[in-house]
Formats: structure tokens, sequence, C-alpha cells
């Protein structure tokens, strides 16, 4: 294949450029122990498999699997998918159990949006600029040991719940990076953590 006319790459790659991925955190998402079948594709060796292209489509079910394997049409083929999100008012260092102990506040309906389990209105400082306080924060619950390094998370421990960039260090240890500079880093055991919920989104109102 013609790495310089490389249609099925230039497919692949509009896809992970939407879905806000880096080639390896997309690799992982739709189910790959390793992402040298992507980068294969990026390197013009062949073109996306039907089964590549069923767990793409499995996980983000508004791309148009005929276009990831021919082209034709458009790359959203299908309606897109609008997915009705909890919403809970409150403040999430409480706890997330706690804030989600009773009834949202409102659902929010947002198309193109992968699933997640709920959003809250963040009121940390510590990630601004990038996550401003008053943005709405959309999460997925999932194990410590899914998590992706320098992605964003909610982190759950016995004394507190922050939302923090993640870096796994040697010997079980995760470093929990801020942007603000007047918030210090720090660095937690994994054993330390009871919960994990990943940013897959976020609502800036402002």
């Amino acid at each position: 294949m013609n790495k310089t006319n490389n249609a099925s790459w230039q497919r692949l790659e509009s896809v992970i450029r939407w879905a806000n991925m880096t080639i390896n955190h997309f690799g992982r998402h739709i189910g790959l122990i390793r992402s040298e079948a992507l980068y294969q594709i990026k390197a013009g060796q062949h073109g996306i498999s039907q089964a590549l292209a069923r767990r793409i489509v499995e996980k983000f079910p508004e791309v148009s699997i005929g276009w990831l394997l021919t082209g034709e049409g458009d790359m959203f083929g299908r309606q897109p998918l609008v997915r009705s999100v909890p919403f809970y008012e409150g403040e999430i260092s409480g706890g997330v159990q706690r804030l989600v102990g009773g009834e949202p506040h409102c659902h929010l309906d947002i198309p193109l949006m992968e699933e997640c389990d709920l959003a809250f209105r963040s009121s940390d400082e510590a990630m601004s600029p990038e996550i401003m306080v008053g943005t709405i924060v959309f999460l997925k619950k999932m194990g410590v040991n899914a998590i992706i390094p320098g992605g964003l998370y909610v982190i759950v421990c016995a004394n507190y719940v922050i939302l923090r960039r993640v870096r796994l260090e040697p010997k079980g240890l995760l470093r929990l990076e801020t942007v603000n500079p007047t918030y210090d880093n720090m660095t937690i055991s994994a054993d330390q953590v009871q919960e994990v919920y990943r940013v897959v989104g976020n609502l800036k109102l402002y």
C-alpha cells in the first residue's frame, strides 16, 4: 500500500482525532492489548479489517462501519448518538457515592458523547485553566489497573476526592499532577485508591 496515499489511515486518524485520544489510548479503549495493528495501518502495511472496524463501532456506534471499511458515505453514517447523562449538583469532595446518593439534579442530553456514568460541576481550582471552576465534567467508573498514564481522573481515597492528571510511577505508585502552580503534585500508593473515574469529556459554560 502506498504510504503517501493511505486512505485507510486517513479514515482511522479522523476517528482517533475526533475521539480526542492518542493512538495508544485509542487502541486500549477499543480493547487491543497492543496498538501495533494501528501503527501498521499508519505505515501503509494493510487496511482496516472487519474485526477492527467492529471493535471501533462497538465503542463509537455513531461512526459508520461502511465508511471505515470502504470510505464510501460519511463518517457519521447514522443519526448522531445522544446520551442522557445524570447530572449531580453538589460538591464532589465529599465523595462520589454521597453525591449520587439522591436523585440527579437533571439529565444532560449530549450528542456524540462517549458512554459515561455521571456528570458534576467542578469546583476544584487545581486543574485550572485546563478545567476551570464551573466546568461540567463527565465521568466513567473504571479500575485502577485501567488507568492510562497522562489521563484525567477523579481519584477517590479514604480522606479525599480529587480531580488530577495521573502518571504511573514504579512500585505501584500514582503521581497526581495539577495544572495550577499554586497546588502541589502528590504521589500515592495504588492501594490507597478506593475508586477511579475517568474524565471522558467536559463542558465549559463560560
